[in-house]
Parts: structure tokens; sequence; C-alpha cells
């Protein structure tokens, strides 16, 4: 019984089906899973890539190449001059103003208005130069060789104007003002400003290598010769005319530097010949001692 159930058994066994081999699935690749951007990340990616900073080239300095301080000689023709166009009508008026002549000097006002807007500040817009820069031959370059700022041609023409309002307004504000009067205070401290600034700019030509003023250290301007450059086409008009003044500044700084070596030789005389008296005191002295020993 025992053999016939195990071969019973194993019929069974036979007759059971075979395990099939499941397919496996194979692996997908899923899309990736959408990054959530912060907002700083947002602010990184939208800012602009940053701009390159400029390069500031560094300021020029000094007196150019090929220009020549103006001379003493020069300064002074040209400060005259132009002290002239803009003041003496000025001072003509007031002198008549002043003496109660009876005399109309609102025309004679109104004329030296004219000619101080002129030359401090419609000839230099044109130019660059002032009448007294024409006849001296001078004009303002900057530290580049180029022709100096309209500003600086217009304050360092007005210096000396402002400071003799400054000393006008003071003269006759001062003797009226009262405590409470805000307006006469406020002209007085203007007038005072402007009397300052014209002392400030002289000391500092006073102590300037180059004879550089408040306002020509400010802008970096200098006072040179003027020379024409070669192939520059003559100025034809006034402006022909203002350059032709030229020749009479030439004339007159010829002349003044003649009269001034004159001088100097007149001087150079004078010392040769105290320094011969000196020299022959000294020699005859002994001689006078040695005598007046003997006739003792």
């Amino acid at each position: 019984m025992g053999l016939l159930d195990k071969a019973g058994n194993v019929g069974k066994t036979e007759d059971k089906p075979k395990a099939v081999a499941k397919a496996i699935p194979k692996a997908v690749a899923k899309a990736p899973a959408s990054i959530a951007v912060t907002p700083e990340a947002k602010k990184v990616v939208s800012k602009k890539p940053a701009k390159a900073k400029k390069v500031r080239t560094p300021r020029t300095t000094g007196l150019p190449d090929g220009f020549e301080l103006a001379s003493a000689m020069n300064r002074s023709i040209s400060w005259w001059i132009n002290f002239v166009v803009n003041f003496s009508i000025l001072f003509a008026a007031l002198a008549m103003t002043a003496n109660d002549t009876g005399v109309t000097t609102t025309i004679l006002f109104a004329v030296s208005g004219i000619m101080i807007i002129l030359n401090v500040i419609v000839i230099p817009l044109k130019t660059g130069r002032t009448i007294g820069h024409f006849v001296s031959r001078t004009k303002y370059i900057t530290a580049s060789g180029d022709k100096a700022n309209v500003f600086h041609s217009v304050l360092a023409n007005t210096v000396g104007f402002f400071a003799l309002m400054g000393v006008i307004v003071v003269g006759i504000v001062v003797s009226d003002v009262e405590t409470d009067d805000a307006v006469g205070i406020t002209m007085i401290a203007i007038g005072v400003i402007f009397i300052i600034l014209w002392f400030v700019n002289r000391n500092f030509k006073k102590n300037s290598d180059m004879d550089q003023g408040l306002y020509d250290l400010i802008f970096s301007a200098y006072l040179v010769k003027h020379i024409p450059a070669e192939g520059e086409e003559a100025a034809s008009g006034i402006w022909g005319r203002l350059e032709n003044a030229g020749e009479w500044g030439d004339k007159m700084i010829s002349k003044r530097e003649a009269n001034a070596k004159k001088s100097e030789e007149k001087a150079a005389a004078k010392a040769k010949k105290a320094e011969e008296a000196a020299a022959q005191e000294s020699v005859d002295e002994p001689k006078k001692s040695a005598k007046k020993s003997k006739d003792e």
C-alpha cells in the first residue's frame, strides 16, 4: 500500500503545470519632478551682468609743452588795459554823481555796463580772451592745451569788478544800515565776501610759481603768451582788429623793456662808480694817515 500510494503521488506531481517565469517590467525613466525655485534664486537669475566700470584717466596737471608763461610785462599790460576798458567810464559816471555836476549820468552808467559785459562775457565766450589779452598777446589755456573754460574766464576777469562793487556797496549801505535791516546786512555781507575773494585771489598769485590765482587753480588754467599756430587763418572783422591791437601792445612792451634796460644800465653805472670811489678812498686813506702822522 505504501508503494502504491507513493506511485500515485508521483503521477500527481508530474501532472502539475510547470511554473512560468513572469516578465519583470523594465524600469521606465520618469521625468524629473519640477524643482521649487526660491525667491532668492529668482533674484540671482534675474540680475543683469554687472557693467564694467569706466577707468578714470588721471587729471592732467602742469603747463603743457609748447607754451610759455606770460611775463610780468604781459600781465601788467593786460591788467591795465582791462582796468581801463572796464572801469574808466564807470569812474567818470561815479565822479559826476558824487560831485553833483548836474550832468545826466544814466547814459554813462549804461555804456559802462555794456563795456564790462562785452569785455568780461561776450568776447571771452567767442574767443576765450579779453581786450587786455588781445593787446598783451596772452590767453588762458588748460593743462591739456585747450582753451580755458568759459566760467573760468568770467570768474577770473570779474574778481576786481566784484571787489570794487563790494567796496561801493559797503561804503554806501554801512552808514544807513540798522540792526533789524536784513536786506542791508545781507548786502554788506556779500560786499565783504567779494572783497575777501579779491585778497584771496591775489594771495594765491603771489605764492604760486606759475602766477595762478584762486580760479586758475580751481580750473587748472595758465596765462600764457599767445603764439598763432602755423596755418592758422587770420581773423577778420572786429576780431581781426582785436588781433592787430597786439601790435600796439608789442610796441608798448618793447618800449617798456627798453626803458627798463636803460634804468638797469644807469643803476649798474652808478654802482660801478660808487665801487671805484670806494676803492680809490681805500687807497688814499693810508696815504692821508701817513701824511698826517709825518706832519705831527
